[in-house]
C-alpha cells in the first residue's frame, strides 16, 4: 500500500485544484460550506481553512466573509513562441484587454554582461527601459530592455517608446532598425524584489524568464532584454514542425 506522506492540508489543496480544473465546481460557484468539506475530508476546520487559504493565494478561490468560498477558475494568456510578435498583441489575441505601462527610461553605463550580449565594447552606454504588460488590468509580464545608444540615438528619441505598445514596435517604427529575429533562452525562476512586487505575486509564485536579443536582417543586435512572465497567468504554446 502506498502511503501519501503529504500534510493533510496539501492533499486537500490538490484534490480541490483537480476538481476545479475538471470543472466539477463551475467558475463563480460557491463551494460546499466549511463544515461540509471538513466532514468530507475527515479533517478539522483549522486544517481545511489552511487549505482554502492556499487556494485563495493561488487564485483558485475568492473567500467572502459570511458568504463562503467561491471558485475563480484561473485563466491564462495562451501565446505561441514560434514567431516574433509583440507581447501586447499576444495578450490581445488571447481575448484580454491588453495594456502596456513604461515604468522607467534611463541612460546609463552598461554592465559587462550587457555589453557582451549586445556585442559592444566594454564601458559602452545605452538606454534601459522597464515596463509591464497587463491582461484585463492585471500585471502578467515585467520587461527589462537594454538598447544601445547607437540604435536609439538620443534620450528624446528613446522617450518615443511611450508612443508604442512594445519594444519591437518602437525599434521597427521609431528607429532605422527593424527587428526580424528574436533569439532567447527560457528558464523557470522564483521572483525576487522588486519583480514580485511589480507583478503582485508572492515569492513562491513560479515565473518564466525569457532572456534574449532582437536582431535585424543583417544579424545586428538591436537590444537585449529579460522578460518575466507570471507562470500562473501566462502560458506558452510551442508548435514544432
Amino acid at each position: 500500500m502506498i502511503v501519501n506522506r503529504q500534510p493533510l492540508y496539501l492533499q486537500i489543496v490538490k484534490e480541490l485544484e483537480n476538481r476545479i480544473d475538471a470543472e466539477l465546481y463551475e467558475d463563480g460557484s460557491r463551494l460546499p460550506s466549511e463544515p461540509e468539506l471538513a466532514e468530507e475530508f475527515g479533517v478539522s476546520r483549522g486544517t481545511l481553512r489552511e487549505a482554502l487559504g492556499i487556494l485563495e493565494k493561488e487564485g483558485y478561490l475568492v473567500r467572502e466573509h459570511g458568504k463562503g468560498s467561491f471558485v475563480r477558475k484561473k485563466h491564462k494568456v495562451l501565446a505561441g513562441i514560434e514567431k516574433l510578435e509583440g507581447l501586447t498583441s499576444t495578450i490581445r489575441n488571447a481575448g484580454y484587454e491588453a495594456g502596456d505601462e513604461v515604468l522607467d527610461i534611463r541612460y546609463e553605463k552598461l554592465s559587462k554582461a550587457e555589453c557582451k550580449m549586445l556585442k559592444l565594447p566594454l564601458d559602452s552606454w545605452g538606454f534601459v527601459v522597464e515596463s509591464i504588460r497587463t491582461a484585463d488590468g492585471v500585471p502578467v509580464i515585467y520587461c527589462y530592455d537594454v538598447v544601445p545608444e547607437e540604435i536609439a540615438g538620443t534620450m528624446e528619441n528613446m522617450q518615443r517608446r511611450l508612443e508604442y505598445e512594445c519594444m519591437s514596435e518602437f525599434l521597427r517604427d521609431g528607429t532605422q532598425h527593424a527587428p526580424t529575429q528574436y533569439v532567447s533562452t527560457v528558464t523557470a525562476v522564483l521572483p525576487e524584489k522588486p519583480i514580485n512586487e511589480i507583478l503582485k505575486v508572492d515569492d513562491r509564485t513560479p515565473l518564466i524568464k525569457m532572456s534574449g536579443v532582437m536582431l535585424d536582417i543583417n544579424g545586428k543586435v538591436l537590444n537585449f532584454g529579460d522578460q518575466y512572465f507570471n507562470g500562473e497567468a501566462y502560458q506558452f504554446r510551442l508548435v514544432r514542425k
